[in-house]
């Protein structure tokens, strides 16, 4: 053999043996060996390169704001699929566009049983991204199947020793709630038998995507996942999977016994396809908290503990920082803080704003980061009292979905000023390392009973103002602290330009930025 020829040989044998290393380094690792690696987008929120390798929901901030990416004109571009597969009362997409990275660069193709539930899907299906097939059952072939559908809720009425009602139904039910004599239908009170027709997933995805898009697939179909995976696994499907969530039903009368479940696992592990599971019910997935992974600087200025509700003491001087709590009103929005910006000294503000207005007004509250600090109230605006009794999973939930919005415009939110506060919303958000933030005063103040109409809203603006900075100074006068301005309502716009006359030129305080605020 030839010098040259060994040499070629030589270089053969370091390709391989890269190779064989990298993949058992990847085995002992755990990592899942779908198509792409499918954690990838758990860096979506670390870096502006990141935010743009993904796609932001916003693009340039024109018009609808949604990015065009899986709309591409270009047939040839890869797209994004996200494939909901037992999709109820469409509780997965919402948890999905709300809080997935990335989330309105997907397509979405929804299917389920029960066509009860397909009014859910109305407020989604106009964005020409989600598409709806209902009533649709997946399966491993194509044809019809029976239905078994939870009837209508009626008083007294318990589901599966549960008084809920679960929506929806199954392809394969129990015997009891299979017998047409059964008026409650059974265990799971499933009194509606329809037939349906069904699809082999296997097939539709290979004939409707390729192996280039990012798909993800979502199978919680109360037990039809069995067929559909073994079917998956011979047709090798699994080729245009990127990322697998879904559950597993093993308690479901199919006809697959345990040991044919168990293999069906040790198959899809083989071929890197472990499930990642997903609770659209629970607004849960279980890599929730690594695929948004928002990171927060630890030399933030505040706690995650508690809130802070006061400025740190510097020497003899009391500082005040002045933050405005944007509400749902856009329009008052942008009077209160153009009013503010326009003043002749510079007001350092924090803006905090909802995931639901950073929507609506996404090219706003872009502008707005360019000048201000931004922090976050909620995902949502909710009735008073209502927001901090949520359970855990809703609130993180509604945190999480905030900080999404703000992330697809550029902007990492390190403060939050909570509706209101108890254990656990502290420690939904201490999980997210966000600084807590309530205020020294706020106008209008919270105590009822403060401003009533006898004393203030009976009167002309011109007498109003002197008695809602009255209550400002009292409550600042002598240590200076957080002052919150609530932008819904009108007369914080009313009050603003003589509010930082006095500030600026009475009150003893230096005004500051939250963030000296705290410091």
């Amino acid at each position: 053999m030839t010098t040259n020829g060994r040499s070629h040989l030589f270089q053969a044998f370091l390709l391989l043996l890269s190779f064989t290393l990298g993949f058992i380094s990847s085995f002992i690792g755990g990592r899942n060996f779908l198509k792409h690696d499918c954690n990838c987008q758990c860096q979506y929120f670390e870096t502006h390169s990141t935010l743009t390798r993904f796609g932001t929901r916003f693009g340039s901030g024109e018009g609808s704001g949604k990015n065009e990416q899986s709309k591409s004109s270009d047939p040839a571009a890869p797209k994004k699929y996200f494939l909901d597969c037992g999709a109820n009362m469409a509780s997965s997409v919402t948890l999905f566009r709300d809080t997935y990275p990335g989330a309105y660069d997907f397509i979405i193709h929804s299917f389920e049983i029960d066509p009860q539930l397909k009014p859910y899907f109305a407020p989604f299906t106009s964005d020409g991204q989600t598409f709806v097939h209902i009533p649709q059952g997946v399966a491993g072939e194509t044809g019809n199947m029976t239905a078994y559908l939870e009837g209508p809720w009626f008083p007294g009425k318990i589901n599966n020793k549960l008084d809920m009602q679960w929506g929806g139904g199954t392809l394969f039910a129990y015997r009891n709630e299979k017998r047409e004599s059964s008026n409650d239908g059974g265990t799971r009170k499933l009194s509606r038998h329809v037939s349906i027709p069904t699809v082999d997933l296997s097939q539709w995805i290979r004939k409707n995507t390729r192996k280039e898009d990012y798909v993800i697939l979502k199978l919680d179909v109360e037990g039809a996942e069995y067929e559909i995976l073994m079917k998956m696994l011979a047709d090798n499907t699994f080729d245009w999977i990127d990322k697998f969530y879904g559950e597993f039903h093993d308690w479901a009368p199919t006809q697959y016994s345990q040991h044919q479940k168990d293999k069906l696992r040790d198959d899809l592990h083989a071929v890197g396809a472990d499930q990642v599971t997903w609770a659209g019910e629970y607004k849960s997935f279980s890599d929730f908290d690594i695929m948004l992974n928002i990171k927060i600087p630890d030399n933030i200025p505040g706690s995650v503990f508690k809130a802070s509700d006061s400025c740190k003491v510097d020497g003899t001087t009391t500082k005040l920082a002045a933050v405005i709590e944007v509400g749902m009103n856009a329009k008052r929005a942008k009077r209160l803080i153009s009013t503010l910006e326009a003043y002749p000294q510079k007001i350092p503000l924090t803006l905090f704003v909802y995931g639901d207005f950073v929507e609506q007004n996404f090219d706003l509250v872009k502008r707005w980061s360019e000048s201000h600090e931004i922090g976050i109230r909620a995902g949502s605006r909710w009735p008073g009292g209502y927001w901090e009794i949520q359970n855990k999973d809703m609130l993180r939930m509604d945190v999480v979905s905030a900080q999404v919005r703000l992330a697809e415009i550029g902007v990492t939110s390190a403060y939050i000023f909570p509706r209101g506060l108890n254990e656990e919303v502290i420690q939904v958000i201490k999980q997210r390392q966000q600084r807590i933030i309530d205020s020294t005063i706020t106008f209008p103040p919270r105590k009822v009973g403060i401003l009533t109409k006898e004393s203030y809203f009976k009167y002309r603006d011109v007498e109003r103002i002197p008695k809602a900075l009255r209550i400002v100074d009292d409550a600042t006068s002598n240590k200076g602290g957080i002052l919150s301005l609530d932008s819904d309502f009108p007369d914080s716009y009313m009050i603003s330009v003589f509010l930082f006359d006095y500030l600026f030129q009475v009150s003893p305080h230096k005004i500051v930025s939250l963030t000296d605020c705290l410091s």
